[in-house]
């Protein structure tokens, strides 16, 4: 997918999308989407499922999407090392989490994260082309991929996204944020 460790193009991020959308639906679905809307996938899965559907769809394609950057690109993400994994949980998490925010900066996303003792919280104010968006699909796509993130580098617990707040208009300073909780639900 990526052997250079170059930053991955838009259509390489939308092609994630589309691919965590065909895993999560089916093909058939993802086939009869794409042959009644010439809309594109981010403006056809809220036309026909409705937004809060279609959101949910985009969380599970960015959960689905962890594991081929993963994959791909392990050099570019810094991730694999053991001095990565023998790090102390807790710095492991936030270090990984740095460099996957630093890897979507690479790759077009304008997206910034802040620790605090409670959450992390990322601030989404530019995403991958194409950039109409109107149910904020990305933002949900981000927030899989996260959770996904923190599940792989924190042994398989679950780390709750306490909330995605989306602005009702797309150039707001802060259009989408996103908080996930440090403390795992178990």
């Amino acid at each position: 997918m990526n052997p250079d460790n170059r930053p991955l193009p838009s259509e390489t991020w939308y092609a994630l999308l589309r691919q965590g959308v065909e895993t999560v639906a089916g093909k058939a679905v993802l086939a009869a989407l794409e042959a009644e809307t010439s809309a594109g996938l981010l403006e056809g899965l809220p036309m026909r499922y409705g937004p809060p559907t279609a959101q949910g769809l985009a969380w599970r394609a960015g959960r689905v999407a962890w594991n081929d950057l993963r994959r791909h690109n392990p050099a570019a993400l810094g991730l694999e090392g053991l001095e990565y994994w023998l790090l102390p949980p807790r710095r492991r998490l936030s270090q990984g989490l740095r460099a996957l925010v630093a890897f979507c900066q690479a790759g077009g996303w304008g997206v910034s994260l802040e620790e605090t003792a409670h959450e992390w919280r990322l601030d989404l104010h530019a995403v991958p082309a194409p950039t109409a968006d109107p149910a904020h699909l990305w933002c949900w796509f981000l927030a899989g991929l996260v959770q996904e993130f923190l599940a792989w580098a924190g042994g398989a617990r679950v780390y709750p996204l306490r909330g995605l707040t989306c602005a009702a208009d797309p150039t707001a300073r802060h259009p989408c944020r996103l908080s996930l909780g440090r403390e795992p639900l178990d």
